[in-house]
């Protein structure tokens, strides 16, 4: 007869993440429970319910779990001391392969939190989307110290057009992959958002002429 192994809890909550993201990707999060997740990882509910108080529990580790993997994952861009626009662009260019890989499911998480009334999990996803903007805005905000910004530009306004700019080709992407390929577009947006960013003619001009005076 065989006997089943009892997994220490960090290893079964581990499990019950990527249950939940295999779960979200195949039939959204409505069909996010703890019978669904019981099922995918092939224990009890009880079992389940040993490891995770609540949906809200498990929410709450997938926003970690997101946290975790995509700073991660933006870090080389981030970290770098490269021009701030091309810094931004390879930072986008990270998202934009993370979210492919994980098929979105750091959106979707992001916005279901945001309709949680529960206090835990909106907390956790507004300071995961603000530290996301505050990464982006320190970024331009060099940018703007070292004459590679105009610097008119106003970061933490810039900082929101740029997550926003990823969450709606998202947002077409998951609705229509084929029409609306994420890669194609977030090159097209890349192009307009940095344009934002430089110095008009004019500026440019008077720009290297305050340079050539230091």
């Amino acid at each position: 007869m065989k006997t089943r192994t009892r997994l220490d809890h960090q290893t079964r909550q581990h499990q019950i993440v990527e249950a939940a993201r295999e779960l979200i990707a195949t039939g959204g999060v409505d069909s996010l429970t703890i019978r669904g997740l019981a099922s995918r990882v092939g224990v009890t509910e009880a079992a389940i319910y040993r490891h995770v108080a609540s949906k809200e529990e498990v929410i709450l580790l997938l926003l970690q779990e997101v946290q975790e993997s995509l700073f991660q994952a933006i870090s080389r861009a981030t970290r770098s001391d490269r021009h701030a626009l091309e810094r931004l662009e390879h930072m986008l260019q990270l998202h934009v392969s993370y979210v492919e890989l994980r098929q979105g499911i750091s959106f979707v998480v992001i916005a279901q939190a945001a309709q949680f009334e529960e206090p835990r999990v909106r907390s956790a996803g507004r300071r995961l989307v603000e530290k996301y903007l505050s990464l982006v805005s320190e970024i331009i905000t060099q940018g703007i110290e070292r004459g590679e910004i105009d610097k008119t530009v106003s970061p933490d306004a810039a900082a929101m057009i740029f997550f926003g700019m990823i969450q709606s080709a998202v947002t077409r992407w998951l609705f229509d992959p084929s029409t609306h390929p994420l890669s194609e577009n977030a090159v097209a947006m890349w192009v307009l958002f940095r344009t934002s960013l430089e110095f008009s003619d004019e500026d440019a001009d008077r720009h290297l002429k305050e340079e050539g005076t230091d």
